[in-house]
C-alpha cells in the first residue's frame, strides 16, 4: 500500500515537475551567463532595480516573490561587485547597467535554447503568467504593477 502511495506522489506530483522544469531552466540560464559573474536568479533581481528606479529591497523582493533571505543574499552580491548601491535606498549603478547591456545578448540566447527545449503548449502556459510593466505614478516614481 505504501508503495502505490510513493509511486503516485513520485509520478503525479505537480511541484516535482514545476520543480525539475525550474532546475532546466536555471541550467539553460545560468549557462548562457557562465563567464559574466552573474547568475539568472541576480541578472533578474538588477533588472528589476533597473525598471523600478530607486526603490527598497522589501519592495523588490515583493515584486518578484522572493524570500527576504534570497533578496539579502543576491543584493549583498551585487552591490559586492559595485552594480548596485544600498546606501539611502536600492538604486542601480552605471556599472550595473553596463552588465545589463552586457548580458542581454547572452540572456536573450537562453530565451531561444528555452524557447525550442520547450513545446508549443508549455510556451503558451509560461507566456500566460503575469508579466511585470513599470509604470510612472503621478508623484514621476517608477512603480511596477503586474497586468
Amino acid at each position: 500500500m505504501t508503495n502505490e502511495l510513493a509511486a503516485e506522489m513520485a509520478t503525479d506530483c505537480l511541484a516535482s515537475r514545476v520543480r525539475r522544469l525550474e532546475r532546466v531552466v536555471s541550467r539553460i540560464y545560468d549557462g548562457a551567463l557562465r563567464g559574466t559573474g552573474m547568475t539568472a536568479p541576480q541578472l533578474s533581481l538588477l533588472a528589476a532595480v533597473e525598471l523600478v528606479g530607486p526603490t527598497t529591497a522589501t519592495f523588490v523582493g515583493k515584486l518578484l516573490d522572493l524570500e527576504k533571505s534570497t533578496v539579502s543574499r543576491n543584493l549583498a552580491r551585487l552591490a559586492a561587485l559595485g552594480l548596485v548601491e544600498t546606501d539611502g535606498g536600492l538604486r542601480i549603478t552605471s556599472r550595473g547597467s553596463a552588465t545589463i547591456r552586457e548580458c542581454h545578448p547572452l540572456w536573450r540566447r537562453a530565451q531561444q535554447q528555452l524557447r525550442e527545449a520547450l513545446g508549443p503548449r508549455e510556451l503558451e502556459l509560461v507566456a500566460a503568467l503575469e508579466p511585470i510593466r513599470p509604470r510612472r505614478s503621478s508623484h514621476g516614481k517608477r512603480h511596477n504593477v503586474r497586468k
